[in-house]
């Protein structure tokens, strides 16, 4: 089974971002939340939720790159599967296993997908 999880933004100012997302777009805010250590919230809208991650004050200027798509995530039975499936068939690279239940792939066309263990709470 493969399903859609979240889309991964970065952002310089959080709460433009969820005004934007909350009231522009009519998503529903959910709530406040950390991403390694920067903080976040996460936001739904048709079902799926969005990840909206703000890039540290204190963090080097960021460039076009680092605010927009950050990753897809992608619920499936095995992200270890799936990681060397997209590595070996499909000019996948490996960019961390972060666990048996969560690995991130970079694919073509500059798309990084974050793999979940379905029904594990990464």
């Amino acid at each position: 089974m493969i399903s859609f999880d979240h889309v991964h933004l970065c952002c310089t100012d959080l709460d433009a971002m969820v005004h934007f997302w909350t009231e522009a777009l009519g998503a529903s805010f959910v709530r406040f939340r950390k991403f390694g250590g920067a903080e976040g919230a996460v936001v739904t809208l048709s079902g799926v939720q969005v990840f909206l991650k703000k890039i540290p004050d204190d963090a080097p200027a960021p460039d076009a790159s680092a605010c927009g798509l950050n990753h897809i995530g992608i619920r499936v039975e095995d992200p270890n599967v799936m990681a060397e499936r997209l590595v070996s068939s499909f000019g996948g690279t490996l960019i961390n296993k972060a666990s048996d239940d969560c690995s991130f792939v970079a694919v073509p066309q500059g798309i990084t997908l974050e793999l979940m263990r379905a029904g594990v709470d990464v």
